[in-house]
């Protein structure tokens, strides 16, 4: 053999086994690469089944948050799927169950009642309309009238621009006929400024001009005759707003409103102060600022055997008398009706009137405890001064928003009506309930809630899903 021949024979087999080596080569680099391919396409199968798993979890958890929202939206609704669905198991009576198909599966909702709520958590936006007392003592007064102002500190000669609100507090329709404002001395209405703009229920912002039109630089009394003498609604409101150029001397100047009709019952009384210069100062003339809140409420007892819960509460109430005016005020009387299922217990000490109650009587048009102050002599209230009267009561109530009534009597006709706050001293309470939503196939909770239910509604106060 030739050398020629031998060298070929040589590179055809350094070229078989380099073929040889890159075909090893290939399968050892190639096996695990396929074998990782493999693993990852069964783990992105496991995990797209895992998302998809979550997904169905999710949306089923959203389909109990809407199926929740609808019962409670009307609390008839709500107690009605309570009584169809209390758990046997529960001799309490405090849990609640039901399986239902809300979202393609059998999911199981459990409620369970908790503890009250302390009154001072809770948010006022359930049950907020409240009418006045059908009481003689507190006819007319179907609107309520109030004011603010733009800028309480602005220089003078600034303008400034007021927001006059009128609510229908009444449990029937009130026509609007008519808004009164009278500025304080040295105040002028802004006749080159924005155009008055009055805001019906339901409707967009409008312009209106005073009675007369621009009043002359001294009227401090202004009226605008509102168009068609709209009708509010039980618990509507309506808006007006319109700029006025501040004085120049240094004080507060505080300001009232009033709406027609029943203008002297709806008066809103000396508010919206403004106060020109670096130091605060008192209203011209004679003003009160007559307050009633509750100070503290301690639950006494929880009844379970009602439906809803009744709950007994030591309810404590300040009464507060601030004469912000330059006049000092003589009070003659205090009258004060209590929310339904109120009952006076005691006058405390600690406060500046310490008087017991002349009488204590039951309203029975309006299922409420009425209890009344005759001052004899009048206590006296001397400009800038407060005066403070505290009692407590005993309350049984269920769920709701309790509100009082306050009317305070001067003496001498200092004001033309009594001085009244308004429902006020608003004490809430809440049924409260937790939720859990199970999927029947696996067990799996898919939605958790927390759920606060007033007297007309309720609300998911807030949920998490799973």
């Amino acid at each position: 053999m030739s050398n020629s021949t031998v060298n070929e024979v040589v590179v055809r087999d350094q070229r078989g086994g380099i073929a040889i080596l890159t075909a090893l080569g290939f399968l050892l680099f190639s096996v695990p690469l396929i074998t990782a391919s493999l693993n990852l396409a069964q783990n992105t199968a496991i995990d797209a089944r895992v998302k998809t798993i979550i997904m169905q979890r999710q949306y089923c958890g959203l389909a109990v948050n809407e199926y929740l929202t609808y019962l409670l939206a009307d609390t008839a609704r709500w107690d009605v799927w309570l009584a169809t669905n209390v758990d046997p198991g529960d001799p309490t009576g405090a849990t609640h169950t039901e399986t239902t198909d809300l979202c393609g599966k059998d999911i199981t909702i459990t409620v369970i009642q908790q503890a009250v709520l302390p009154p001072a958590d809770v948010d006022d936006s359930l049950d907020s309309l409240v009418t006045i007392p059908a009481l003689a003592a507190y006819n007319k007064r179907a609107l309520q009238v109030t004011k603010t102002v733009s800028d309480s500190n602005p220089t003078g000669g600034d303008s400034v621009t007021y927001t006059i609100t009128v609510a229908n507090r009444d449990d029937a329709q009130a026509d609007l006929r008519n808004i009164k404002e009278t500025l304080p001395d040295g105040f002028s209405y802004d006749c080159s400024g924005p155009a008055d703009q009055l805001t019906l229920p339901g409707a967009a912002p409008a312009d209106i001009v005073p009675k007369g039109g621009c009043p002359d630089p001294d009227d401090t009394d202004i009226e605008w005759n509102i168009p068609g003498n709209p009708d509010l609604q039980p618990g509507e409101s309506a808006t007006l707003t319109f700029t006025a150029v501040t004085g120049l001397t240094f004080g507060s100047y505080c300001n009232e409103v009033a709406a027609k009709p029943d203008e002297n019952d709806n008066t809103s009384g000396k508010t919206a102060i403004v106060q020109i210069g670096p130091t605060p100062g008192l209203c011209s003339g004679e003003a009160l600022v007559g307050t009633k809140t509750w100070t503290a409420a301690n639950l006494v007892s929880t009844n379970t055997n009602t439906s809803p819960y009744s709950y007994t509460f030591e309810v404590e109430f300040e009464i507060k008398l601030e004469n912000i005016g330059t006049e000092d005020l003589d009070l003659a009387e205090l009258i004060d009706l209590l929310p339904t299922g109120f009952s006076f217990v005691s006058t405390s000490t600690s406060g500046d009137i310490i008087d017991a109650p002349s009488s204590i009587q039951f309203e029975t048009l309006v299922d409420r405890e009425k209890i009344i102050w005759r001052f004899t002599p009048d206590v006296t209230l001397a400009s800038d001064t407060t005066q403070m009267l505290k009692y407590t009561t005993l309350a049984v109530i269920s769920r709701g928003n309790h509100r009082s009534d306050l009317i305070m009597d001067f003496a001498g006709g200092t004001f033309t009506r009594d001085k009244y706050t308004w429902p006020t001293a608003m004490l809430g309470v809440r049924d409260v309930f937790t939720v859990s939503a199970t999927s029947d196939d696996d067990g799996k909770v898919v939605v958790t809630q927390h759920v606060l239910v007033a007297n007309q509604s309720g609300i998911v106060d807030f949920w998490d899903l799973k």
